[in-house]
C-alpha cells in the first residue's frame, strides 16, 4: 500500500464481546469471517471458508456445538478434514495418514486473513472492501 492510500477500518463488535478462546462468525464487505481471540488475548480474523475444499467451516460442527470448538491450540480447526490454520492463515496441521497436497508444501494453501485492531473498545477490521 502506498503512503497515499488510506486504510479503511470497519467496526465489527465491542471488544468485550469476544472472550479468550471464543469464536464468532461475522461478515465484512461480503466476506464471511471468523473472529477469534487467542489464549494470549490477541484478536484474529480469518476466512470462514477452508482453502482445502472451500467448505464453510462452521457447517462442520455438530448441531448445538459452540464455535469455540473450532479452536485447537489457538489455531482454527476445520472439522471437515482436520486441517488447522494459524492466525496468519498458514496451514499448520493435516491429520496423519493424509497425503500432503502440493499446495500445502508450496505454501499456497493459505486461508485469507484480515488486519485486526482494537480501538476505543471495538474490534475493527481492515481490507473488507468488496472484491
Amino acid at each position: 500500500m502506498s503512503r497515499h492510500e488510506t486504510t479503511h477500518w470497519q467496526r465489527q463488535l465491542p471488544s468485550a464481546a469476544l472472550a479468550r478462546g471464543q469464536v464468532l462468525a461475522t461478515s465484512c464487505g461480503g466476506h464471511d469471517i471468523l473472529l477469534y481471540r487467542s489464549a494470549a488475548g490477541q484478536c484474529r480474523a480469518i476466512s470462514a471458508y477452508c482453502p482445502h475444499m472451500n467448505n464453510y467451516i462452521p457447517n462442520g460442527l455438530a448441531p448445538g456445538e459452540p464455535l469455540a470448538a473450532l479452536l485447537v491450540e489457538d489455531e482454527l480447526h476445520c472439522p471437515f478434514h482436520g486441517w488447522r490454520f494459524n492466525g496468519a492463515g498458514q496451514c499448520t496441521h493435516i491429520p496423519s495418514g493424509q497425503r500432503v497436497p502440493a499446495a500445502v508444501r508450496s505454501g499456497r494453501a493459505i486461508a485469507r486473513t484480515w488486519r485486526v485492531r482494537e480501538r476505543e473498545g471495538y474490534i475493527e477490521l481492515a481490507g473488507c472492501e468488496s472484491q
